[in-house]
């Protein structure tokens, strides 16, 4: 059953007489689990939904016309949580006292779904597979990190085995599902010839199987009681690089695509030029930080020139950004202080907070934020990579937009990954100072990730 609990007046719902906390149980003698099946059921013409209002049952006969909208919100849906113990899994390195939902950790199918969640599949049952052929859950995204069953186990940290992930995934195939794979490499682990393997095996199923990324893991300081492995050091990443681009290149004289993808990192840590937008073909998995980079650089070349400046008095801009992709950012400043009247400075922020090998903007902390920009005096705004504070205007340990801005002195809001769009509103003063941004949790998504009582 799903429970209503807001419905907007004059749709659907509304003139079919439901109530708030009304809870659906069917829909055409199909049970409603979650809020998926109810889209997928209530798409009919003809509907007979069975609701239970308080202690009664009845039943409520709709005729849905094409673009009639239900209007009905649902109380959130409780996700499934990994049943896995990873051995590279960021969650199990992170420090104690930070907020739950950072700690919860999910492996739902329908959230993979929804929002390009990297889900294992260790967690479903046949029938959970059946529903994703059935309702036509595509595409789906699944963390491989390897096909040989002894080492998946190894890296999903189980002390039995689990379910053929190629089982899986051939299912899933003839089911008409797209799947986009991810691997984390873990040197010494999976890759070498079980990098090549896994490679192999997946291309097996393309075009069900459309893209693999290869990732490399990350390390935090607090590895505490957990397995040692070894960092993708600036040399492995070179050499992980040189065997996708084996790969790249001949699947791209096979199929027309790329097929396997080097995460941006591999790139960044290597030192070597990154690729050119044809790369990455369609950009299957952009939002797992494969093209990003390049899109960004793309981006931000093609707008530089609409920059206008209209003020007579020097403005100066600083940007905020993680060890990683500082370079990239550094010549953006470059380019764009050479504008008559614009200086742009770039605050290069260690991650003190994670340690490690971690260097990403992604995970930098409003501490090590507020540390970094202590030389950052003669800022007319500070802005914050999007990615570092979430859509309640959070960083990773609780500080707001706000607060840093009162800690070190200086205007700072969010920016968002078009940089030149993010300046150039800034300088017509055009829009609001945001401080949200788009760091995603579970919570913010609308999914329940703790106990309920009933």
């Amino acid at each position: 059953m799903i429970t209503i609990k807001k419905i907007h007046d004059g749709t659907l719902g509304d003139l079919a007489g439901f109530q708030t906390g009304d809870q659906i149980i069917s829909i055409n003698d199909q049970k409603t689990q979650d809020i998926l099946d109810f889209q997928v059921q209530s798409a009919e013409t003809d509907l007979f939904i069975e609701v239970q209002r308080d202690s009664e049952t009845y039943e409520v006969e709709i005729h849905r016309n094409e673009g009639d909208l239900f209007g009905l919100e649902f109380e959130d849906m409780r996700l499934r949580s990994c049943n896995n113990k990873c051995v590279f899994c960021f969650i199990h390195q992170m420090p104690k006292g930070m907020r739950k939902p950072l700690y919860f950790e999910d492996d739902d199918f329908r959230l993979s779904f929804l929002h390009g969640s990297y889900v294992t599949l260790t967690n479903v049952r046949d029938s959970d597979i059946e529903r994703i052929v059935k309702q036509g859950l595509t595409p789906q995204y699944i963390s491989v990190h390897s096909t040989d069953p002894s080492v998946r186990q190894q890296l999903l940290g189980r002390s039995r085995p689990t379910v053929d992930i190629l089982e899986r995934i051939k299912i899933l195939a003839d089911g008409r599902i797209e799947m986009h794979a991810q691997v984390v490499l873990c040197p010494g682990i999976n890759d070498g010839t079980h990098l090549e393997k896994t490679i192999c095996d997946l291309r097996s199923f393309y075009p069900a199987v459309r893209s693999v990324a290869i990732v490399p893991l990350g390390l935090t300081k607090y590895r505490e009681n957990l397995p040692e492995l070894n960092p993708v050091t600036n040399k492995i990443a070179a050499s992980y690089l040189q065997e996708i681009d084996h790969w790249g290149e001949l699947y791209l004289k096979e199929v027309g695509e790329r097929f396997v993808y080097g995460a941006d990192e591999l790139f960044l840590r290597s030192g070597k030029a990154l690729p050119d937008a044809f790369y990455y073909d369609a950009f299957p998995q952009l939002e797992n930080g494969i093209g990003m980079t390049r899109s960004f650089i793309d981006d931000w070349k093609e707008g530089i020139g609409s920059i206008s400046l209209n003020r007579s008095i020097d403005v100066y801009i600083t940007l905020v950004t993680g060890e990683l992709a500082a370079p990239i950012l550094k010549e953006v400043a470059c380019q764009l202080s050479k504008i008559p009247n614009l200086n742009v400075n770039v605050a290069v922020i260690k991650n003190l907070f994670f340690g490690g090998g971690i260097n990403v903007s992604g995970l930098l902390t409003g501490k090590d934020i507020i540390e970094g920009l202590k030389d950052f005096t003669q800022s007319d705004m500070i802005f914050l990579p999007p990615n570092c504070v979430n859509s309640e205007g959070l960083t990773l340990d609780d500080m707001d937009v706000d607060s840093i801005s009162n800690m070190i002195g200086n205007p700072v809001a969010v920016g968002n990954y078009n940089i030149i769009r993010t300046i150039q509103d800034y300088l017509d003063e055009n829009c609001e100072k945001k401080t949200v941004g788009s760091g995603r949790q579970l919570s913010e998504l609308g999914f329940y990730t703790g106990r309920r009582d009933h």
